[in-house]
């Protein structure tokens, strides 16, 4: 009996469905089985498929572009899920759902591809909006607009710096929600982390506030508190192993900042000398 005849049969599918979210090298596999799962992989290994309470939406077949997202549901205490609630990180998080019955477990389809492209907490769940792999294609591209500031994303393409350079290392003593201390980032003046990024292990922190030593972050990253409150402990001395994290800094978007703090003005995607009055109406210039 094959995946074909089972699906197109009344009453015999048993269906399950694989959950695979890729983001650059890590893979990370879901399944709504109860049970672990497991398929042949290439070359004759074996891949796991975790068991979640993960579930998704109707797979929605339409030109309407938002029409065609899909919403995953995962609890909200679920490690992976959470991740998404820190801003996203500058690589892509993919998702494939494979469909396969229980009669034909070594029989998938791919059902639905797409990419995380946001997250909610909504009661006790955590909801993921993942647009499809096909909406990409049919999206009008984003073009540049007439303003002041520069319209690029900081550390991003048309910027050009490589965020690599400008990571500083610093250790965590102290997080509480989204207060951040490391000692480090007070040997910049105030500010300067502002608009910049925290890392920690796979997890990125949007930071929104740098005085001193504290940093404030966009939301809550509660690996690195659970880090700070119960560190691991050296084998050598037997104290605990400082907690480290990276920040690099931010930006304001202004030319005089891109020029002095960066030295990327050749990059600056704003246009600063807009005049305040419209020259041939009076208006102003918004």
């Amino acid at each position: 009996m094959t995946y074909a005849i089972i699906e197109a049969s009344a009453a015999e599918g048993r269906p399950y469905f694989l959950y695979q979210f890729v983001e650059g090298d890590q893979v990370w596999r879901f399944t709504s089985r109860a049970t672990a799962w497991t398929s042949a992989g290439s070359g004759g290994t074996e891949i796991t498929w975790e068991p979640a309470a993960v579930a998704h939406g109707d797979v929605v077949q339409t030109s309407e572009i938002e029409r065609g997202r899909l919403e995953l549901t995962f609890p909200l205490s679920h490690p992976f899920a959470r991740r998404f609630l820190a801003p996203l990180g500058n690589a892509p998080v993919t998702l494939t759902i494979f469909r396969g019955h229980e009669q034909v477990p070594g029989e998938t389809v791919a059902h639905w591809k797409g990419r995380v492209v946001g997250a909610e907490v909504e009661g006790q769940r955590i909801m993921l909006s993942c647009g499809s792999v096909f909406s990409t294609l049919r999206r009008a591209g984003v073009r540049a607009k007439y303003q002041r500031l520069c319209r690029h994303a900081l550390y991003g393409r048309g910027c050009g710096l490589d965020i690599a350079y400008h990571w500083q290392t610093g250790t965590v003593t102290v997080v509480s929600g989204t207060a951040v201390t490391i000692p480090e980032a007070a040997e910049q003046p105030d500010g300067w982390y502002r608009g910049g990024v925290l890392r920690f292990g796979a997890q990125l922190g949007f930071i929104t506030g740098h005085a001193g030593a504290t940093l404030a972050l966009s939301r809550p990253i509660p690996e690195l508190a659970a880090a700070v409150t119960a560190p691991e402990i050296d084998p050598d001395t037997g104290g605990p192993l400082p907690v480290l994290a990276d920040i690099a800094p931010g930006c304001d978007l202004r030319s005089a900042t891109c020029a002095a703090k960066f030295g990327n003005l050749l990059n600056f995607g704003g246009f600063p000398e807009i005049p305040g009055r419209n020259p041939f109406g009076g208006g102003s210039i918004v």
